[in-house]
């Protein structure tokens, strides 16, 4: 009766091994993640640093420890929105500014984490090719876009720090043996 039992367990096990999903954010998924976390990143500026800004010439840069096309297009982003929303007259060099923004990243990607009770299922011969039956896990897709701030006014030659504002935007999924559902803010962003 008990090898019974085990026989019954190690084939509800195996099926359930069939159906395990394996998530991959390369692509669509992953880039809605980080644009949308930086959209939402500068969507959080507060009107009261930047209100007195209205009119002037502002200088505006972007700092993060590597320039590519995601910095790009927060930057892009960026100076977009504080036009818009504030009024900034931008210039392109420093020395023709009254004022001087220096926005400094410190996350614009993505993160994944799986946390629960998982089953590996270990590959000898590819370890890379291994993976693992959910028992009751969530996995966890992250878009996170943070920086900090700083205002230079050049006519006083003051600078003041400002304070970090993070942005997360998720998309998650339960899983269990037999079903799984996903919990996800991506079309809370879609207007």
């Amino acid at each position: 009766m008990k090898q019974l039992i085990l026989i019954c367990c190690l084939l509800l096990l195996s099926a359930c091994s069939t159906r395990q999903v394996v998530g991959n954010l390369s692509g669509s998924t992953e880039q809605r993640l980080v644009t949308y976390s930086v959209e939402k990143l500068i969507a959080s500026l507060p009107q009261d640093d930047f209100a007195g800004l209205t009119g002037q010439k502002v200088f505006v840069k972007s700092h993060f420890i590597k320039k590519d096309e995601v910095l790009e297009y927060a930057h892009q982003m960026l100076q977009l929105e504080l036009m818009r929303r504030f009024g900034l007259n931008l210039v392109s060099e420093s020395s023709e500014a009254m004022t001087e923004l220096h926005f400094f990243y410190t996350s614009l990607g993505t993160d994944t984490d799986t946390y629960g009770l998982t089953i590996p299922l270990v590959n000898l011969s590819d370890t890379s090719q291994s993976s693992q039956i959910d028992i009751l896990a969530v996995d966890m897709y992250h878009g996170i876009s943070e920086f900090m701030y700083y205002i230079k006014d050049n006519q006083r030659n003051q600078i003041t720090k400002k304070r970090k504002i993070l942005s997360r935007v998720k998309t998650d999924k339960f899983s269990t043996p037999i079903l799984s559902f996903p919990l996800s803010d991506l079309d809370e962003n879609e207007e």
